[in-house]
Order: structure tokens, then C-alpha cells, then sequence
């Protein structure tokens, strides 16, 4: 049986993982333009594709870990749950709408 959260995950996933791989290979066409880059900008380069990497992949961790955490609490109590979600509509509905206008007569 299919999650909708997990799928909505997977495919925000797929698109921060798409944006990543395009910007190593637009950063991968660069240094390939530039054979005079020194070898200092290059090891930058590196390094900064090597934390984009290690970013994403705690991203996508901590993510998941979230997903789960608010799905296990659901589950595990349903109606606090609900009653909250309620609540948290009917204040957000509050905040929204429009304040009355006072005319005077």
C-alpha cells in the first residue's frame, strides 16, 4: 500500500537530487571550460560538491525521520490528533480572514 506522504517525499526527493546532479555537472563544465583554474579553486570546487553531498544526504535523513515521527504519533493517537488539526485550521481560518470594517453610519 502506497503512502501519499512517502510519495510526496520521494518526489521532492527526486527533484533536489536532480537540481544537485545538474549543478555538479554544470560546476563539472566549468573546470572542464577553464584548463588554466588552479589547483586551490579546484580542491574548493571539490569540497564544496563533497558538502552539498553530505548536506543533502542528512536532509533526506532527517526528512524521513520526520515523516515517520509525525506518522507514528497519528497512529498511536488518532483523535488528539484529529483535534489538533482542527485546531489548527480554525486559528489559521482566524488569522485569514478578513478584519470587519466599521463604518460609520
Amino acid at each position: 500500500m502506497s503512502n501519499p506522504g512517502n510519495d510526496y517525499m520521494e518526489d521532492s526527493d527526486n527533484g533536489l537530487a536532480e537540481r544537485i546532479a545538474r549543478l555538479q555537472d554544470e560546476a563539472d563544465m566549468i573546470a572542464g571550460d577553464l584548463p588554466n583554474i588552479p589547483d586551490e579553486l579546484k580542491n574548493r570546487m571539490q569540497s564544496l560538491q563533497d558538502q552539498i553531498s553530505e548536506l543533502y544526504a542528512q536532509v533526506t535523513e532527517e526528512a524521513a525521520y520526520s515523516v515517520d515521527a509525525v506518522e507514528e504519533a497519528i497512529v498511536a493517537r488518532p483523535w488528539t490528533s484529529a483535534l489538533i488539526a482542527f485546531g489548527l485550521g480554525a486559528l489559521v481560518a482566524t488569522l485569514l480572514r478578513p478584519s470587519p470594517r466599521r463604518g460609520y453610519w
